[in-house]
């Protein structure tokens, strides 16, 4: 048995490496990956659909700004990415075109606390930057 696996390890020692090195060199996403959503807030009209299809209830539709600085608000959606399936049925059902699918899927989605998966219009916008937040 040792000289089997010794046997296996010499002969693919040459063959290259299987391992991805994700930090460094990020994985090649093919054009239909469903990554974290993104939001279009002039097509959004807060009908609340999104909310509605849902699977798992990760969305709320709650209201926020409608640009940066301003005191004029709407309702928008807000995602529960820690309770998101990425199934896409909110970027389906969506009768504007308002969410779609983004190719982040890591970089400024990990968290340590729960409470910080929570997406809100201005992070699913881009109107924030994703890793520090929107400091609340």
């Amino acid at each position: 048995m040792v000289l089997k696996n010794i046997k296996y390890a010499v002969r693919t020692i040459t063959r290259p490496p299987v391992t991805r090195m994700y930090p460094e060199k990020p994985t090649e996403l093919s054009d239909r990956f469903r990554g974290l959503q993104i939001l279009d807030k002039s097509k959004c009209i807060g009908c609340g659909i999104c909310a509605n299809t849902c699977p798992n209830a990760a969305i709320q539709i709650v209201k926020a700004p409608i640009a940066p600085g301003s005191e004029k608000q709407r309702w928008f959606p807000q995602i529960d990415i820690g309770h998101c399936l990425f199934c896409g049925l909110c970027i389906d059902q969506c009768p504007k075109g308002a969410l779609s699918s983004g190719k982040e899927y890591a970089k400024g989605l990990i968290k340590w606390r729960h409470k910080d998966l929570l997406m809100t219009p201005e992070k699913l916008a881009r109107e924030v930057d994703l890793e520090k937040g929107d400091e609340r």
